[in-house]
């Protein structure tokens, strides 16, 4: 039998899937926000709820992705959420609609994308053979940097014609991606490469189910870990260094380039040495580089900082995601990854709400980088702490 490919039809379509589910459909939006509201779409405070509606979204998403499971097979709940992702941006370029139809469509991309990065992952990745899974995961996962870099591109470039044109533009590439991978998906072919996890419906032996928490903890704190580059990263190089806008939007660029390659070069360092090791080589890189403001603010401190928090952001995710299947195995894969999911939402929203509150209250943003460092340091107990067969 010939070898398979990394990058081959089921791969591609997961890559695609979690770029238009997350990569556009959830962190487009950010790019556009400041647009929105020096043309007078939103005011600040509004465009701040639609942020968070996207969100809430992404939060009722992943438990509704497992109720929806029992009246649906999981190729059609993709398809439906990638149309849905497709025309939260097409639907927004109508400037006279109410701002309650922005809000139910923001709502829509979030619980969408959630959808999407539960059931994808463990489907594509069950599809190929046990000594590349992590590869795999690698790729379908570096579709959240791709669409972040994609909407990054090109929103500036529509943003010089009018703000209906960004909305299409950014539905547009969504939509094409969706209509490329469309056949791929009632193609739920049963795995059938080389040795697997165990697949059962039983209960978790206690060593499994120690680990599978220990991940799951480190999996939210991990939330914490990133949120002051994903919140305040172009604010603090901007505001409380004193660099320009230009400066400020070349670090986010690293930070974008970084989240594109991450997910693939943490998925060869998991398939080659494990997913252990890789997750501990990972949590510790992530770590350093959210400390790294708090040790220097020159040039070399910003561009390391943008570029590990950039890659291990989404490379732990893949990692996260392959670990829970080595650990879980096959069939339970989806049900405790989209535990995980949830976990980390709430985490992250719990997290963005209380740093937004005392943000502006603290002189500098340094606590919040010390703050996600020690969570980040909590990530590397819990993954030290677990174990699998394999490592046994």
């Amino acid at each position: 039998m010939s070898p398979v490919k990394l990058l081959n039809r089921t791969s591609f379509a997961g890559l695609a899937a979690i770029l238009v589910g997350n990569g556009i459909g959830r962190f487009a939006y950010i790019a556009l926000m400041p647009v929105l509201i020096q043309n007078r779409w939103f005011s600040s405070e509004e465009a701040s709820i639609l942020g968070a509606a996207t969100l809430i979204g992404y939060i009722l998403g992943a438990p509704a992705s497992s109720f929806l499971q029992t009246y649906y097979s999981i190729a059609t709940l993709i398809r439906a959420s990638l149309v849905l992702s497709s025309f939260s941006y097409l639907g927004c370029a109508l400037n006279s609609a109410p701002f309650e139809w922005f809000l139910t469509w923001r709502t829509i991309a979030g619980i969408s994308g959630a959808v999407l990065m539960v059931l994808v992952p463990p489907m594509i990745v069950r599809l190929h053979p046990q000594e590349m899974k992590a590869r795999v995961s690698g790729v379908v996962f570096s579709g959240i940097g791709l669409g972040a870099m994609i909407s990054g591109t090109f929103t500036p470039l529509l943003i010089s014609l009018n703000v209906e044109s960004a909305w299409l533009g950014i539905g547009a590439i969504a939509f094409l991606a969706t209509v490329l991978t469309w056949n791929t998906w009632p193609l739920e072919v049963k795995p059938n490469h080389g040795v697997q996890s165990p697949s059962r419906l039983k209960s978790l032996s206690k060593y499994e189910y120690v680990s599978i928490s220990c991940v799951f903890l480190a999996y939210t704190f991990n939330a914490i870990g990133y949120l002051p580059h994903s919140l305040f990263w172009v604010d603090y190089i901007v505001r409380e260094i004193g660099m320009g806008f230009a400066i400020g939007g070349f670090y986010w660029a690293v930070f974008g380039i970084g989240a594109a390659v991450g997910p693939i070069v943490t998925g060869i360092f998991g398939d080659k040495f494990g997913l252990k090791k890789a997750l501990l080589v990972a949590f510790s890189c992530k770590a350093i580089g959210v400390a790294l403001p708090l040790l220097s603010a020159n040039m070399i401190a910003l561009f390391a900082s943008s570029l590990l928090v950039g890659m291990f952001t989404p490379g732990i995710v893949t990692l996260v995601s392959t670990y829970t299947l080595e650990i879980v195995g096959t069939q339970l894969h989806t049900k405790y990854w989209g535990a995980m999911t949830m976990a980390f939402a709430l985490s992250q929203g719990v997290g963005a709400v209380v740093m937004a509150h005392y943000a502006p209250q603290l002189t500098s943003y340094n606590v919040l980088f010390i703050i996600s460092t020690s969570a980040l340091m909590l990530s590397i107990a819990c993954i030290a702490l677990t174990s699998t067969k394999k490592q046994s």
